[in-house]
């Protein structure tokens, strides 16, 4: 079958790569994609002779629109979606009214940038997930799947390890542009991110799949890994290019990052 107990395919998104974790003829796809990426996860089922009912689970790491904005046409076709509580509190109130916009116009000014043919991204701001997700928490039908809780980008963001094969699906923990590891923008919760970044340092791991950088692999990986986490950890809190400046201000009306400083989140 290949080297894992499954077989990982990569599909590339809107703006992110989507994976598909094939095991024993059963899928899991990890993050919805931009709601236009629906059509190209069908196609690419139906081209293997598969079907959306072979998709047993969505996951949803977090709620930006390139994780969260397919999510109602997964939904419609009756394929569970796992996700954490995030998905029904990040954009709550009139704070997250306002970042839902932003985080919309973000996503397609990354599509500008890759000089992509410009797709609807609008999405609800709010779901329900039929499986509410924590930390340390087992996947649903995917028990090899473990939840790791590693918020910074948001305050619910999550990482799937498969401790067997010993691959770290990261989402937007950390990118890959190019040959150079960066952070992603924004960091709303600077000091979260920092412990989310030494928590990685915790697993073995050969393979990474990160959202935006692709499939990774490598013996040891993990241990190389460490000197880019602690590089990467210097950089938080510095914004060099000139349009994130100007977004940063606005990315803080979101309710969490009040309810967080009031709560003294560390």
């Amino acid at each position: 079958m290949s080297e894992y107990s499954f077989i990982i395919h990569e599909i590339k998104g809107y703006i992110s790569s989507l994976f598909l974790i094939e095991t024993n003829g059963k899928f899991l796809l990890l993050d919805a994609g931009c709601s236009c990426d629906f059509k190209k996860v069908k196609s690419f089922l139906e081209e293997r002779g598969k079907s959306l009912n072979d998709l047993k689970l969505v996951v949803v790491t977090h709620m930006h629109p390139d994780h969260a904005g397919a999510v109602k046409y997964f939904k419609k076709n009756n394929i569970p979606i796992a996700s954490t509580e995030g998905a029904y509190r990040w954009y709550r109130g009139l704070g997250g009214f306002i970042q839902h916009k932003i985080d919309t116009f973000l996503a397609q000014f990354s599509a500008r940038r890759k000089k992509n043919i410009l797709e609807p991204v609008n999405y609800k701001r709010k779901f329900i997930p039929d499986y509410l997700l924590k930390d340390g928490d087992t996947l649903p039908f995917f028990p090899d799947w473990k939840v790791v809780f590693t918020p910074g980008h948001t305050l619910y963001d999550i990482s799937l390890f498969n401790e067997k094969g010993k691959v770290f699906y990261l989402a937007d923990l950390i990118l890959k542009m190019g040959d150079k590891y960066v952070l992603p923008f924004p960091i709303i919760f600077p000091d979260l991110m920092k412990k989310s970044l030494d928590r990685i340092k915790e697993y073995n791991f050969d393979t990474l799949l990160l959202a935006h950088g692709g499939l990774l692999k490598e013996r040891g990986l993990s241990q190389n890994f460490s000197k880019v986490i602690d590089s990467l950890k210097e950089t938080i809190g510095k914004i060099d290019k000139i349009e994130f400046k100007i977004f940063y201000p606005f990315c803080l009306f979101v309710h969490d990052k009040w309810v967080c400083k009031i709560k003294q989140c560390r």
